[in-house]
């Protein structure tokens, strides 16, 4: 493992407390082989996250941080930076991503590699648990938007579909050269799942490590029945969008047709049914504001769902 150069990498925009949180628990880290931390600044080159890095490395960050500014905007563009700098100009053999919402556990990255070399995947996915800055209504309870993972298992899965916590193999770059994060995706979400899905049907494989845990803080702006409804709504188009890529047949879309209509009146029936029970009847919510976003992207209407920005 020694031999092996890792680059995390840290997409930000106008989050200055989140940056500095989740580097002072990179600094942390446990593992055995050498990495270097890069933040990629999507408020450009006066972006208050090259400031942040500025402050943090004069007052005697204790590993090899550098920051980058992204001058066009979109969370798209800020991957593919971090991909290029991180792969072609650090001469990277892994790279992990993690958000500036979320801090990690001191085994997180030695957990990500390990995973990694035993399976020799091109994307290794983590845990991510929620840590909520206040006490989450009784609606959220269990809802999956906000809890992503309970799994136990590390090993090789079918697809990783979030960048919040993972790991890249340099073979992606290397195997498949032209592929990139889509811009189309950039705020209107989901462009992380098209990419690995996308890399998926050219022969990219898979990994999850269950305890290379990392959690996404969730303040008071992101814990009400808008967000998670805009949230909810916003998976269902990108699952639509990433479909159409595929030049689907009518049968495909006929089966579609099928899950959507069946959705939204099971759905809609557990709603009502579940009116004294909070957290059942968000959920039910949640699953016809997925179909309802499913609709919008066939429609080929878009929302940016990523022109807000919660959380400092």
């Amino acid at each position: 493992m020694k031999q092996l150069k890792v680059v995390i990498g840290i997409p930000t925009f106008k989050r200055p407390q989140g940056v500095a949180r989740l580097l002072h628990s990179i600094s942390r880290q446990v593992i055995d082989c050498r990495f270097e931390v890069l933040v990629a600044d999507n408020e450009g080159d006066k972006g208050v996250g090259l400031f942040t890095v500025q402050q943090i490395l004069a007052e005697g960050y204790p590993l090899p941080l550098k920051a980058i500014a992204v001058n066009e905007r979109g969370i798209s563009q800020v991957r593919n930076a971090l991909m290029h700098e991180a792969f072609d100009n650090m001469q990277a053999d892994l790279l992990a991503m993690v958000d500036d919402d979320e801090w990690v556990e001191p085994q997180w990255l030695a957990s990500l590699v390990k995973v990694q070399q035993q399976t020799n995947a091109d994307v290794v996915g983590g845990s991510v648990a929620p840590d909520f800055e206040v006490v989450p209504p009784n609606w959220a309870k269990g809802l999956y938007i906000y809890y992503q993972s309970d799994a136990t298992y590390s090993g090789p899965v079918g697809l990783i579909d979030g960048t919040t916590n993972v790991l890249l193999s340099r073979n992606i770059v290397d195997a498949y050269p032209e592929e990139r994060f889509d811009p189309f995706y950039s705020l209107v979400g989901g462009g992380d799942k098209e990419f690995f899905t996308r890399i998926k049907r050219r022969g990219a494989t898979f990994a999850f490590a269950h305890e290379a845990k990392a959690h996404e803080i969730f303040g008071a702006s992101r814990l009400t029945k808008k967000w998670a409804i805009e949230r909810s709504y916003r998976i269902g188009a990108g699952d639509i969008r990433i479909i159409s890529n595929t030049s689907p047949g009518a049968g495909v879309w006929l089966r579609e047709a099928a899950k959507l209509t069946s959705a939204l009146v099971l759905s809609s029936m557990l709603w009502l049914l579940m009116a004294g029970i909070p957290h059942k009847k968000m959920q039910a919510r949640l699953k016809i504001a997925r179909q309802l976003g499913k609709l919008s992207a066939l429609k080929g209407s878009q929302k940016a769902v990523y022109a807000e920005t919660h959380g400092s």
